[in-house]
């Protein structure tokens, strides 16, 4: 009785935590959101970091591999959307139309080994064409649940992956991989980057 007592208190003890530090990250976020070049350039980092931890990556090890694999673990640590996870937080007070409206604007996503995938009516769908056109945005959206997803099924106890239809882990590295590529080709050409583009 007291063990699950205490395992209750834990538990909440860790709610609370995540809580403040959410709260935190959130407060934070806001603050750097105000200023546009900042945060652009921000997110800029963090994408390329994840393009460089792709970059070292052979996407074709991962094909076989479950979700919970060590591996895949070890590399959902490595990947960050933390300030791309930003650009959603709601905000009345702090509103940045300027930083919306760059990151609105198209850019084209190549379909590297015709694997690209797009949603269509609740769906994933294999594209066909040689690219897609997407904007920023919903490339940032499609990055960070993507690796949310995956970083989420890598805790998962074998099973517990028993109910998940099988994945192909490889393509979705590498639809990840073709969005950030395409938001740091966006961003290269935004004045608040273009001096640090490389």
């Amino acid at each position: 009785m007291i063990e699950s007592l205490n395992t209750g208190i834990q538990v909440a003890e860790s709610s609370l935590n995540l809580i403040d530090k959410v709260i935190d990250k959130i407060g934070k976020y806001k603050q750097i959101k105000k200023d546009t070049t900042t945060f652009l350039r921000l997110l800029y980092l963090e994408v390329l970091k994840n393009i460089e931890i792709l970059n070292v990556i052979d996407f074709k090890a991962y094909k076989s591999l479950p979700a919970n694999d060590p591996n895949i673990k070890s590399l959902m640590k490595l990947l960050e959307t933390s300030i791309s996870e930003a650009v959603f937080y709601k905000e009345d007070d702090t509103k940045n139309a300027d930083l919306y409206e760059k990151l609105r604007k198209q850019g084209q996503v190549k379909n590297k080994e015709r694997k690209l995938v797009k949603l269509e009516d609740g769906q994933e769908r294999l594209v066909k064409g040689k690219f897609i056109y997407e904007n920023v945005l919903q490339a940032i959206s499609f990055v960070v649940v993507k690796i949310d997803l995956l970083r989420e099924l890598s805790e998962l106890k074998n099973e517990e992956l028993e109910i998940i239809k099988p994945m192909k882990i490889d393509t979705r590295l590498l639809n990840i991989n073709q969005r950030l590529l395409m938001i740091k080709s966006s961003l290269d050409k935004m004045s608040e980057v273009k001096e640090m583009a490389r």
